[in-house]
């Protein structure tokens, strides 16, 4: 029995009959969708170009099953019912949103949305020119009735009567033209989107990976694993360019391969699981990030995604995680030396966080060898004359050695200079909600502008929940300093505005702080052997000379 083809219908849609779809639960906007990032503005314009006789673009409609759910879009929140036929928005999003918020009474709220025609200037409005009595809302435009209502209801406009009535006619009439697609396979949706990813802006990977390989549902997209290990784990925002890569990595060391295909047969041979469904595969990739993501916290001592020094490490921890889900303890300790000494030893080891540097070390991570990987991955990493302390006189947030500086100060379990109680994960994750960096808990002990030239800047910073100048004055002598890296001495000079002399001695507690932790953690004079039980002779490796690795 021949395959079925996908059929491909040209069609078109009054906006009034677009918003209808949408009420009714018949249009969706996919979860892979990127969100809608049009502002009052692009609105605007839009329509200015319909009122015009421009053309404005047409859509690409993917029919198939839709759950019952409660959708957004835009402003308008729907509760759906399940369809067998739904329309899913595959090129025309920002369209679409706009076109049934604006029409929309509920929708035209949202100042994005609020949008008039002016009678007097024959021109679309917006903003304060909506109080202009010769200003008609768009939604009473779409609607007779309403039209009616707003003539009655403003007497300014009595004489205008005949205008709304031909306007309002002639944007009801207008069509949005339309390509609907049914029984599309994955080729036949690749093709199609790499075509519409040749024009206009580029569809990201993470976008385009979704839209091929997602379902309808968050739960089997990459903003959902994002969600999920988020909720699960208090880590932060976890990019959804990362949760591709982990995706990736995890089945293969190449991130950088083609992500249409991805499941494919020949991808699927090549693959370290080539067995698995593409549900499965978004199941375990979550699982897999799940476990990296605790192992940095519990472990490693880096309880932020905003604070991790390099991205690699979590993908090739994802990796490990993937084909290992419960390493041995000894392998457990070696991987923390590992995330350590990459952040420690970065320069040294020649990582700079690139793909080429993520292809090497995934490829020291192979099925079925636990403890081999692991050591592949600690003797890349080994570190022959200790870590280099970090130079305190640079410090950005964005710096994976700035980063590294914060993580160590974490483990001193600071305080809240106020409620003199320990800064817990989850009021740090609260306080970097949205973050994609760790300034927001960044205090500055003295401000930038009073650092004298060449200063230790680091040396200024801390870990806190509060603003810098409200710090001095919340300390007092139930303040736990220790757990700031302050003492008696610092917090005096600060407060005698003795910033030279605070810096000078902060700073010189910082270095041996560092030095002791970095020494600590990274273990780079200890031996790396593997477990115990990996290095037990049985009777055939007595009989060979060899060791069982």
């Amino acid at each position: 029995m021949a395959e079925s083809q996908a059929e491909s219908t040209s069609t078109a849609y009054t906006i009034t009959q677009l918003r209808e779809l949408v009420s009714s639960g018949g249009l969706r906007v996919p979860q892979f969708q990127r969100s809608f990032r049009w502002d009052a503005k692009d609105v605007s314009s839009l329509f200015d170009s319909i009122v015009k006789g421009y053309p404005f673009g047409s859509l690409l409609l993917w029919q198939r099953e839709a759950p019952e759910d409660q959708i957004t879009v835009g402003a308008l929140r729907i509760p759906a019912p399940q369809r067998h036929d739904a329309l899913w928005v595959v090129d025309g999003q920002q369209r679409v949103t706009s076109l049934v918020n604006a029409v929309d009474p509920v929708g035209a709220r949202d100042p994005r949305f609020a949008l008039g025609y002016s009678l007097r200037h024959d021109e679309i409005v917006r903003g304060s020119a909506l109080n202009d009595p010769l200003a008609i809302p768009l939604p009473d435009l779409y609607d007779f009735s309403r039209a009616l209502a707003w003539l009655s209801e403003n007497p300014e406009a009595a004489d205008r009567a005949a205008q709304v009535q031909e306007l309002a006619g002639r944007l009801n009439r207008i069509t949005v033209p339309a390509t609907v697609m049914k029984n599309a396979d994955e080729g036949t949706l690749r093709e199609v989107f790499d075509r519409i990813n040749s024009r206009g802006r580029r569809l990201t990977e993470a976008e385009i990976f979704d839209a091929i390989h997602g379902g309808p549902g968050a739960g089997t997209t990459v903003d959902g694993i994002a969600e999920r290990v988020q909720a699960q784990t208090l880590f932060g925002h976890v990019e959804a360019k990362t949760v591709v890569q982990a995706l990736l990595v995890r089945r293969h060391t190449d991130i950088s391969r083609d992500v249409h295909g991805e499941f494919s047969e020949s991808r699927r041979r090549a693959s370290d699981f080539p067995e698995e469904t593409e549900a499965e595969a978004f199941d375990a990739t979550e699982r897999a990030l799940v476990a990296a993501v605790r192992f940095l916290q519990d472990v490693c001592g880096i309880p932020h995604m905003t604070l991790v020094p390099f991205r690699f490490q979590l993908l090739v921890l994802v990796r490990v995680f993937a084909f290992f889900p419960a390493p041995h303890d000894r392998n457990v300790e070696l991987l923390s030396r590992w995330v350590w000494r990459t952040s420690a030893g970065a320069g040294r080891l020649g990582l700079a966080g690139s793909q080429t540097d993520l292809r090497r070390l995934a490829g020291y991570v192979v099925p079925d060898d636990e403890s081999g990987s692991v050591q592949r991955l600690v003797r890349d990493a080994a570190l022959d004359d200790g870590p280099d302390v970090p130079d305190l006189r640079v410090f950005r947030a964005t710096r994976s050695d700035s980063k590294m500086i914060l993580a160590a100060l974490w483990n001193r379990a600071p305080v809240d200079a106020v409620t003199s109680e320990p800064i817990s994960r989850e009021v740090l994750a609260e306080a970097l909600t949205g973050a994609s960096t760790p300034a927001p808990v960044v205090a500055d002990l003295v401000p930038a502008g009073g650092l004298p030239d060449d200063a230790p800047i680091a040396a200024a910073k801390m870990i806190s929940i509060r603003e810098g100048r409200d710090l001095l004055d919340a300390i007092d002598e139930g303040t736990d300093l220790a757990s700031l890296l302050l003492d008696e001495v610092m917090v005096e000079r600060l407060r005698a505005r003795d910033v030279s002399g605070f810096l000078a001695r902060r700073a010189k507690a910082l270095t041996v702080y560092l030095t002791d932790f970095l020494d600590a953690r990274t273990a780079w004079a200890q031996d790396d052997t593997p477990p115990l039980a990996d290095l037990v002779f049985d009777d055939d490796d007595e009989e060979d000379g060899q060791v069982a690795l």
